[in-house]
C-alpha cells in the first residue's frame, strides 16, 4: 500500500443537476447504486455512506507523476472535470483521471463493477470494487480498469483517499487505496427472536442471581438449592406441567371425537367438556 489516495457497486436515482447555460456538460447525471453487498458467505459491506451526492465535492487523488484522480463511490462522479470538457469526453464514469499534460481519461463504468475482497478469506482487510470498460489503453491493449480498496480502518487513524498514493498494478490497471469505517464488514443484527430469548435470559438470570442474593444476604440462608426464590414453586413446576399437559390432550381427544367424555364431564345435549386445573 503506497502512502498518498479511493472509490466505490443497480438500484438507479437519476438527480439532473440544475445548471446555467454557460456551463455545459459541467454535471452528470448521478447514477447511484445500490452499495450494498454480501459475499457467499455472509459477509456483508454497506459503502452507501460514501457516496457524495450533490453538494459535496468528489474525492481526489494523485500518483508519483502529479497526475489526479477525480472520484466518487458507487455513483459517477458529481462533476466532469473541465480538463475532460475541454476535450469533449463526456462519458459519465464513477473515476477520472487527468494526467499532468491536461489529457484526460475515465477509467471505468459504473454499470460494470465486480465485487471482491481486498485479501481472500480476510474479510476484515476490506473490500475491492473494480470498475471496468474504461476508455480504451493503447498501451495495454485493452480497456483501463480502476480498483477502489476500501481498507477497514475501524477507529479512522489511516487517513483518508488523499493521503495515499493512486498505483497501477498493470498497463492502465489502476488502484486506489481509501481507508474507511465502512470498508469493514457490517456486524449480523440479531433477529427478533434471538433478542427476545436474550432478554428472557437476561430477566431470568436476574431473577433467580437477586433472588438468591436476597435469601442468602438478607435472610440469612444456607447458599444451597433452598435460597432459589419461590423454590416450592419450582419444584412443583415440572409435575403441573405434566398433569395440566395430560388434561389438555384429553380435551383435544374429546373435541375431535376420539373420545367420549368422562361421566360428568358434559351435560345432557352435549355441553362442553369442562377443563379445570388450569
Amino acid at each position: 500500500m503506497w502512502f498518498k489516495g479511493g472509490s466505490g457497486a443497480v438500484l438507479a436515482v437519476l438527480a439532473v443537476s440544475m445548471v446555467g447555460p454557460s456551463r455545459g456538460n459541467r454535471f452528470q447525471e448521478a447514477w447511484v447504486m445500490n452499495c450494498e453487498h454480501t459475499f457467499p458467505d455472509g459477509t456483508t459491506y454497506d459503502l452507501s455512506p460514501l457516496t457524495r451526492t450533490a453538494g459535496r465535492p468528489d474525492y481526489m487523488g494523485r500518483d508519483k507523476a502529479n497526475n489526479n484522480y477525480y472520484m466518487n463511490i458507487c455513483s459517477n462522479v458529481q462533476e466532469i472535470p473541465k480538463e475532460c470538457r475541454a476535450l469533449n469526453k463526456n462519458v459519465r464514469s464513477p473515476v477520472y483521471q487527468v494526467r499532468n499534460d491536461s489529457f484526460c481519461h475515465w477509467l471505468g463504468l459504473e454499470g460494470s463493477h465486480r465485487w471482491d475482497l481486498i485479501e481472500k478469506d480476510s474479510p476484515l482487510v476490506g473490500v475491492q470494487l473494480t470498475y471496468t470498460d474504461g476508455e480504451y489503453c493503447r498501451e495495454g491493449g485493452g480497456n483501463r480498469q480502476v480498483k477502489l480498496q476500501i481498507y477497514c480502518d475501524g477507529m479512522s487513524r489511516l487517513g483518508s483517499v488523499a493521503d495515499y498514493y493512486v498505483t497501477a498494478d498493470s498497463p492502465c490497471s489502476y488502484v486506489v487505496t481509501f481507508p474507511s469505517p465502512h470498508g469493514c464488514p457490517k456486524v449480523a443484527t440479531t433477529s427478533k427472536g434471538a433478542s427476545f430469548l436474550i432478554g428472557l435470559l437476561v430477566l431470568a438470570g436476574a431473577y433467580f442471581g437477586g433472588g438468591v442474593s436476597y435469601n442468602v444476604i438478607r435472610r440469612h440462608m444456607p447458599l444451597d438449592v433452598e435460597a432459589v426464590p419461590h423454590i416450592e414453586f419450582w419444584r412443583a413446576l415440572p409435575a403441573t406441567i405434566v398433569e395440566q399437559g395430560y388434561a389438555f390432550l384429553d380435551w383435544v381427544m374429546v373435541k375431535i371425537g376420539k373420545r367420549e367424555p368422562h361421566l360428568g364431564e358434559a351435560e345432557a345435549g352435549g355441553a362442553g367438556y369442562e377443563w379445570t386445573g388450569l
